[in-house]
């Protein structure tokens, strides 16, 4: 997509690309209504496990209204894909700050609880998030302070009968290996919101 761009009828400014992962690619759009900025992730990908994930991602993580939770306002389809509307955040990943910032212990303990706020939200909700690790939690600036906001709830898994958005094969190993729970790299259908924890 190029800068300048309109979207759903008009509704939104494609600004500039945000960044790009293994499945899409987020940019940053203006609403034309009243020019709040947004960040939009589009599926670069036409295989329909994939635009089922992104889908059940928008889904769940759309009921989610945490202060730690990146919202999701809505699922949009963009050139024939789906396309996730999120609240925009300003700030880089911890994956990207913990090399260059030494942050204090009450930064450290400031951001880890907040990571908790947010889990502990999506666990009473329903959802295992499977996929929690330092490049998916967003640093926000807050009236000067930072909040940590999880994000990326890609391999989301629901815990209990009200919410379908799982279909992961028995036996199948999802998630990134260096943060995953040993019973997630043996199967990662049946963790529940102890693997998110660990």
């Amino acid at each position: 997509m190029q800068p300048g761009m309109r979207l759903a009828d008009g509704q939104y400014v494609v600004e500039r690309p945000l960044g790009a992962g293994g499945m899409a690619i987020v940019y940053l759009v203006t609403r034309t209504e009243d020019g709040a900025p947004l960040a939009l992730k589009v599926l670069n990908s036409p295989s329909p496990s994939q635009q089922g994930r992104l889908i059940r991602e928008g889904r769940a993580q759309k009921t989610l209204r945490h202060e730690h939770i990146v919202a999701v306002t809505d699922v949009l389809k963009v050139g024939g894909l789906p396309a996730l509307l999120m609240e925009y955040i300003d700030g880089p990943s911890l994956e990207r700050v913990i090399p260059r910032v030494r942050l204090t212990l009450d930064q450290v303990d400031a951001l880890f609880r907040g990571v908790l706020a947010g889990m502990a939200a999506a666990h009473v909700g329903g959802f295992v998030h499977r996929d929690l690790k330092p490049g998916n939690v967003m640093l926000a600036l807050d009236e000067g302070r930072v909040v940590a906001k999880v994000a990326d709830f890609g391999l989301v898994k629901a815990e209990d009968a009200n919410h379908t958005v799982a279909e992961t094969r028995t036996g199948a190993m999802m998630g990134t290996p260096a943060y995953m729970a040993p019973e997630q790299v043996r199967d990662a259908k049946d963790v529940d919101s102890r693997a998110d924890v660990f």
